[in-house]
């Protein structure tokens, strides 16, 4: 029987989800579908990009509208080949990391083009809402990780990261308790990107109510520290085969034998995004600091990790 879990609605979702996203329980229809992946930083996402470029899935994502490939004042929708050395690698000319990027790919129609196999986004509120309709459904997913892993990890990540826009090297050297309490803007990111908050706002519990809900309702959840079997399940809901040539060489390039182990030990990304730093250990006055400072995301993650469990028997129905 259906898991009752999956059944009765708690909350009303806000329009976005409920509207323009499907229902986790409508059986995927690979081809009448747009995938609409959050990225939330540090949390697997890049290594998740990276594979699909691999499988050879077109992707909406930052790259598309850098000016030196002389797409991005395009007035309509175009897939293009942006290295020679990687013929498989195709984007689409639009930028949907940033909200002035989403409104010209909304714009440009990039759903109901068709084009986009997957689109890439931080900013999940804002692109659901802009970029979908009720006649151009989203299907969503997301790779997730502890709060406190994720939090650390930036900490240290953005100390070194010259290329990022959020490069932070004054945190160089920094306490971490002296960062969390006086430098981290970035608390309880979950509940508020998906309530279509800034961070510099506050979120309560009812809205770590609704979040919960439309994760519930609407993602197929993935975890960064299981990606294997989170990648399996989402191909079985975007329909792609992992199981042939192209499939197994690109599984082994990103989950192969070593920088698997560095990804799940460190859980940061790839080669270029992935950064060893001292590990904060539940229990620790570091560890609780964070989660008491991330008190609602905390509780989402450990809903997630449930959510996880109850949908492998629903995803592995889609298989069927």
């Amino acid at each position: 029987g259906a898991d009752p879990r999956f059944g009765r609605n708690l909350c009303a979702l806000p329009p976005w989800a409920e509207n323009y996203l499907f229902d986790i329980t409508e059986r995927p229809i690979p081809s009448k579908e747009t995938a609409l992946f959050w990225h939330i930083p540090k949390s697997g996402g890049t290594t998740a990009k990276r594979l699909y470029e691999c499988l050879g899935q077109t992707l909406a994502n930052r790259l598309g509208a850098d000016p030196r490939f002389g797409h991005h004042k395009d007035k309509e929708v175009v897939t293009f080949k942006p290295y020679s050395s990687a013929p498989g690698l195709t984007y689409i000319n639009v930028d949907t990391t940033t909200r002035e990027g989403i409104i010209r790919a909304a714009k440009l129609g990039l759903v109901a083009s068709k084009k986009a196999d997957m689109i890439f986004t931080s900013d999940v509120q804002f692109a659901a809402e802009h970029l979908f309709d009720a006649e151009h459904k989203g299907r969503i997913f997301a790779l997730f990780r502890n709060p406190v892993d994720r939090i650390v990890s930036k900490f240290y990540y953005l100390q070194t990261a010259t290329w990022e826009r959020t490069y932070r090297p004054e945190w160089e050297g920094m306490d971490i308790i002296e960062w969390t309490t006086n430098h981290n803007l970035d608390e309880n990111f979950l509940v508020k990107k998906l309530m279509g908050k800034q961070l510099q706002e506050t979120v309560d519990l009812t809205d770590l109510v609704i979040a919960k809900e439309i994760v519930r309702r609407r993602f197929i959840v993935g975890l960064m520290n299981d990606m294997d079997e989170s990648i399996r399940r989402f191909n079985i809901v975007l329909g792609l085969d992992y199981a042939n040539v192209r499939g197994q060489q690109c599984r082994e390039e990103y989950f192969g034998s070593k920088d698997h182990r560095r990804l799940q030990d460190d859980a940061a990304g790839s080669a270029v995004n992935s950064n060893p730093h001292p590990k904060v250990l539940e229990g620790t006055p570091e560890y609780n600091l964070i989660a008491e400072r991330n008190a609602l995301d905390m509780i989402l993650w450990n809903y997630i990790l449930r959510l996880y469990e109850d949908q492998r028997e629903l995803i592995n129905s889609y298989a069927r």
